[in-house]
């Protein structure tokens, strides 16, 4: 029995849609812990300050791009690297390339800090205080001197997030960003009462990514983590891994970077003071849309990253198309939010009728381009955790950087000021439609769906006869599975023993899932499993949504007890196994088994 039912007809169980669910509940609370701080500082900027003020805060939108460049790139490495060992059950591999990366990125950190204090001037200089801006050099550069403290909370916060939410510790990032944003919050109106000007409001900043660092790494305080923290031998093999895997997303960091000095200094010259203020808070609202986009691809990226560990083409298809339905519902939101706040925004921010013109024709721009935006940077993502990283960095420069600033000069130049805003929705579908061009020529398909923009790969697809994978949903199934199984096995001319050695593990371990259930007060259980034959070997991966169960510590606890004959079908399963593996994520367990 097959998850694909019928001819472009796929079944999503229902532990794909909790597991993508709170894959993107939680990469959302981390994409809005990490923007939510420029938001904040930016909104009560405008609301106690004039656009003087608001245009010094969005110079600062380059030193944060460049700080995405590490924090983004290596926390969605880390996150891709990660998902795919940990879903092909080398725990201990992916434990390792974390900490790796953890302690190289806060010595690097901690460089770039001191590089940071003592360049300030020529920092703020280049992010765009010139020219006719060059009345922004003073509070531009008492903003960015609070903001240089948070350099190394902020880098390995968000490396640690992939790793922690990973390692069942989604709702510590969660509160996490919760507690970092609220004393963001206070520390910014303190800032406004006690006239600490807006260097208070970057220290405000730092002082947000010190406590959603805090707060994360106490996650490694138990000592029964998946990943914890231990200074080891660096392995430059694995760390190439790692690097490689995190380009794609550092490059868009970096683009992101050259992007916004391009645009900073083409509003400065074709609008002036205005422009820089009305392109800062369209920046403001983007960066909601940023926290959606990171959202989806970062829960798509786990998922992904898990398919690609367990060569699981199946529930590969079913993510892609849970991605596709949320982009879909999510934009239409985010879209009408939008357009209902657009009015209320420019009446209370705008000084002039120039300033209110140019942000409404702004927001018109935000609103096309929000869908576009949504799919490119869930591709991107996607691409990135195939492993695919040439073409997921190409379509990276071209999105935020080659295609967006060629179109920004060429418009810039028919319509001014209005031609560069009008660049983010022209560039987004020119790509878009060479998307669909590549595609349609590859598939001969000339009307492709959502779907197709992200393109799921084939090649994590088993050969047919050569997977059982289906839900689990009572005590019968487990014991029709046994069978099923040792016939799977026999097809496949197996050893007889081995394919009953298969059989018996499967029901005992899924069978325990219900027995759980019947034990306890918890919600009722949400169960697959999924059988391959790789080179001889039986791979079983069971998941389930139930207490957690730790195959290999309930070892432990067996050799204690002194009745041999004690849970005699788990003796059996743990002795004939060549390899178990067990994560908890996303609050299911996950068991590996190699007979």
């Amino acid at each position: 029995m097959t998850k694909t039912m019928a001819a472009k007809k796929i079944y999503i169980s229902s532990i794909q849609k909790r597991m993508f669910f709170l894959a993107f509940v939680t990469a959302f609370a981390a994409a809005f812990s990490q923007t939510l701080a420029a938001v904040i500082d930016e909104m009560i900027v405008c609301a106690f300050y004039g656009e003087q003020e608001i245009a010094a805060v969005s110079l600062a939108v380059p030193f944060f791009n460049l700080l995405e460049i590490p924090a983004a790139g290596l926390a969605a490495g880390i996150q891709a690297i990660c998902a795919r060992d940990i879903g092909a059950g080398e725990i201990r591999s992916a434990n390792r390339k974390f900490n790796q990366i953890f302690f190289l990125s806060a010595a690097v950190s901690a460089i770039a800090t001191l590089i940071c204090f003592t360049c300030m001037n020529q920092l703020t200089y280049l992010f765009g205080a010139r020219g006719t801006a060059a009345d922004l050099h003073p509070l531009a550069s008492s903003y960015l001197y609070g903001l240089s403290y948070e350099i190394i909370p902020y880098v390995l916060f968000c490396i640690m997030a992939p790793a922690v939410i990973l390692d069942n510790g989604a709702k510590r990032v969660t509160v996490a960003s919760i507690l970092g944003c609220a004393a963001d919050i206070i520390l910014d109106l303190l800032s406004v009462h006690f006239g600490w000007g807006l260097f208070g409001f970057g220290f405000a900043t730092s002082v947000s990514a010190l406590v959603f660092f805090l707060i994360t790494v106490t996650h490694f305080l138990k000592p029964d983590r998946v990943f914890r923290l231990s200074i080891g031998r660096i392995r430059f093999s694995e760390m190439k891994e790692v690097f490689v895997s995190s380009g794609p997303k550092a490059f868009f960091a970096l683009a992101d970077t050259i992007r916004s000095l391009i645009f900073i200094s083409l509003a400065t010259i074709t609008g002036g003071v205005t422009s820089v203020f009305v392109q800062s808070i369209q920046s403001t609202v983007a960066y909601v849309l940023i926290m959606i986009a990171n959202g989806i691809a970062g829960a798509l990226n786990v998922a992904t990253g898990i398919c690609h560990g367990e060569k699981n083409g199946d529930d590969l298809e079913g993510f892609v198309l849970l991605a596709v339905r949320y982009i879909a519902v999510l934009s239409a939101c985010s879209m009408a939010v939008l357009a209902l706040c657009a009015g209320p925004l420019i009446s209370v921010l705008c000084e002039s009728e120039a300033s209110a013109s140019l942000m409404k024709f702004s927001f018109g721009c935000l609103f096309v381009t929000t869908p576009a935006a949504l799919l490119l940077h869930v591709r991107i993502s996607y691409l990135q955790a195939l492993g695919k990283v040439k073409t997921s960095r190409n379509l990276a420069i071209a999105t935020n950087l080659v295609v967006l600033s060629a179109a920004a000069l060429i418009l810039s130049l028919l319509f001014g000021v209005y031609g560069v805003f009008a660049a983010f929705p022209v560039s987004k579908f020119l790509i878009l439609i060479y998307i669909w061009l590549i595609h349609s020529a590859r598939t001969k398909k000339v009307k492709p769906s959502l779907s197709d923009f992200i393109e799921a790969d084939e090649s994590f697809f088993a050969e047919p006869g050569d997977i059982i994978s289906y839900p689990l949903e009572s005590k019968e199934d487990c014991a029709l599975l046994s069978e099923q199984i040792m016939m799977f096995c026999h097809g496949h001319k197996l050893d007889e023993r081995k394919g009953y050695l298969a059989g018996l593990c499967a029901e005992e371990m899924s069978a325990r899932v219900f027995e759980q259930e019947m034990n306890s007060s918890d919600t009722p259980q949400n169960a697959d499993i999924r059988v391959v034959i790789d080179e001889g070997d039986v791979i079983i991966r069971l998941r389930d949504n139930g207490s957690p169960f730790n195959l290999k510590q309930f070892e432990d606890r067996l050799e204690k007890e002194k009745d041999p004959e004690t849970e005699t079908g788990i003796r059996i399963l743990i002795a004939s196994a060549k390899q178990i593996s067990y994560y908890r994520s996303f609050g299911m367990n996950t068991t590996i088994i190699t007979i």
